[in-house]
């Protein structure tokens, strides 16, 4: 059976576990993928102000649903400009405890020094190493910035101790920090846009 069912999800009943109970890790991935969880996966908020920014990216809000384990869907905000646009992620495979990273691959509306666009990235990422209780983890790839008809390489350092995250990234344009606090279902970050630019961002999932 392939498509939807006649209740509109997809690929109920037997119909993926030969994808499921593969031994195989990234078609147990797709399986999860294409098949509707048996539980509601959550929502997550996600608001951010740097008031030295031009209108479209002083304020910046999203919504997403996590259908699946695999796979984020939902929109993007600009209150200051009206701008709503739509943003998904899909982990393709999840890393292993050999050399295979994990590979993501999206969509979202981005800053780019003083342009606003939708961009399409694609990005590996795996996990390093540890010091002690700190975690350290990379990630490197590509995001075509539509504005701008190019093709952009993006990279970062992902360091996680306990609540305590922070995060170096290379957006295609513009390099960014930040530090995070999470506190149960909520998350607060400070961070430094550009290196120049100071703001707040708050995230909660429920």
């Amino acid at each position: 059976m392939r498509g939807r069912s006649d209740d509109g999800t997809y690929f109920r009943g037997d119909s993926l576990k030969f994808l499921t109970e593969s031994d195989t890790e990234w078609l147990n991935d797709l399986g999860v993928l294409l098949g509707k969880p048996d539980e509601p996966m959550g929502f997550s908020l996600f608001a951010r102000w740097i008031p030295e920014k031009p209108p479209h990216g002083q304020w910046y809000a999203n919504i997403s649903y996590q259908f699946t384990d695999s796979f984020r869907a939902g929109v993007d905000w600009r209150p200051l400009t009206d701008d709503v646009t739509f943003l998904a992620n899909w982990r393709v495979f999840s890393e292993n405890d050999s050399w295979r990273p994990a590979l993501i691959v999206g969509t979202s509306n981005d800053d780019f020094g003083d342009i606003n666009s939708d961009s399409y990235y694609a990005t590996l990422s795996k996990y390093i190493g540890s010091i002690g209780e700190t975690n350290f983890s990379i990630y490197g790839g590509g995001s075509y910035i539509e504005e701008l008809s190019d093709l952009r390489p993006v990279g970062g350092l992902h360091v996680s101790n306990g609540p305590w995250s922070g995060l170096f990234m290379y957006s295609g344009a513009d390099p960014h920090i930040s530090v995070s606090r999470r506190l149960g279902n909520h998350t607060l970050t400070l961070l430094m846009f550009d290196f120049e630019l100071p703001g707040i961002a708050y995230g909660y999932s429920f």
